[in-house]
């Protein structure tokens, strides 16, 4: 085929069109899946599952089924095709464009294998295979209740990096939801942040999948980034909410029954007045020692800290928490929550300074508290 083909002809037993911008023959609209993209590709449904169309590509229909080649393959395949329909036989494991169909066929040797080997059984795959499609930056989304947040400073540094010195070859396809509101990344956010800075970059090579709802997404990026790298507890924590799990959503209602709310960032430079971050501490006494102590400890810090962000936090919680699981005789509850008033988190976080590790933070903040306890007159009577 060459530039003076007609557009969509028929070959015999073969049509044949190829995408240059014009509209697609109405021959093809039932394969089709979903609407052409503004760069002028779309999906096909093919043997080999869907396929993208893209520019210059030829579409095939030969006995009911399509492919999609680049032009300079389509004589090859076309023969290839004939020859298996004269054989009696249809190609059932076809390959994708730069490989032959005789090379995706299993040989009668190779599927007996060897004499006493046993073959290894597999559990069934997990979802639908995906498409791997070119997507317009503006079409992506970010869900912000369970995506890492990239304002901090590493981010920031990382994005800018990526866009600084963009290299096509170190950009695999983002992974990528398809839902009907839209398309959202699972990872892959900070290579659309930094392609996003730029304006040589309007698309980017996105691996897209359907799942069940953001809480199936939510559950693939902590698998995807477990397996890569460590994410933050936060994040975690985060994702986990979304997910549904059940420890993360307890710890979130509880916070949110103290008058505070979990932060969504990781960086405490981000952290708002009211905010709470650290979730694993919650979970561990919570875990242990039951709702009611989590929810009196909070509510007392949420009033004695009322409008102030919560640097010295967890070491205050621990320390706080470690007086009222061992408390000492005689303990007036309400004179405890007074003392807290006694320093702002500042003053409270100098307590802690140079202690290593949860175990010395939280005995060092509970003899700090019980010292401010003392020095407190007991409420008048």
């Amino acid at each position: 085929m060459n530039q003076h083909t007609a557009i969509a002809v028929r070959r015999d037993d073969v049509n044949l069109w190829k995408q240059d911008g014009r509209p697609v023959p109405g021959w093809l609209h039932p394969w089709m899946i979903g609407r052409v993209e503004a760069n002028g590709t779309f999906l096909i449904e093919t043997p080999l599952g869907q396929q993208r169309v893209h520019r210059g590509y030829v579409v095939v229909e030969h006995v009911g089924d399509v492919y999609a080649w680049p032009e300079e393959e389509v004589g090859a395949r076309v023969a290839e095709l004939r020859d298996r329909a004269v054989a009696g036989s249809r190609p059932s494991n076809m390959v994708g464009p730069g490989k032959s169909l005789k090379t995706a066929i299993p040989s009668r040797k190779r599927e007996r294998g060897s004499p006493g080997t046993t073959r290894r059984v597999y559990s069934p795959v997990t979802g639908a295979p995906p498409s791997i499609e070119w997507v317009g930056v503006s079409d992506l989304q970010v869900d912000g209740d369970y995506q890492r947040s990239i304002d901090g400073y590493t981010s920031e540094r990382l994005i800018a990096s990526i866009a600084a010195h963009w290299d096509w070859r170190l950009c695999m396809p983002l992974a990528v939801s398809r839902r009907d509101e839209g398309r959202y990344v699972i990872d892959g956010q900070h290579r659309l942040a930094a392609a996003k800075l730029r304006s040589d970059i309007p698309h980017l090579p996105c691996c897209i999948a359907s799942y069940d709802g953001p809480a199936d997404e939510a559950a693939m990026f902590v698998a995807a980034n477990r397996a890569r790298r460590a994410i933050s507890r936060l994040d975690d924590f985060h994702a986990a909410l979304v997910a549904g799990d059940e420890d993360a959503i307890e710890v979130n209602r509880v916070v949110h029954e103290a008058g505070l709310k979990v932060s969504r960032q990781t960086r405490s430079q981000a952290w708002v007045p009211g905010e709470v971050s650290f979730t694993s501490s919650i979970a561990n006494i919570l875990g242990k020692h039951g709702e009611d102590m989590v929810l009196e400890a909070l509510t007392g810090m949420a009033n004695a800290f009322r409008g102030q962000v919560l640097s010295a936090g967890s070491s205050v919680f621990i320390g706080l928490t470690r007086i009222l699981v061992r408390p000492p005789e005689g303990l007036d509850r309400e004179r405890l929550y007074r003392a807290l008033h006694h320093y702002d988190m500042t003053g409270w976080g100098k307590f802690v300074k140079g202690a290593k590790g949860t175990d010395m933070r939280a005995q060092a903040m509970r003899a700090a508290i019980l010292e401010v306890y003392a020095g407190i007159a007991p409420a008048r009577t």
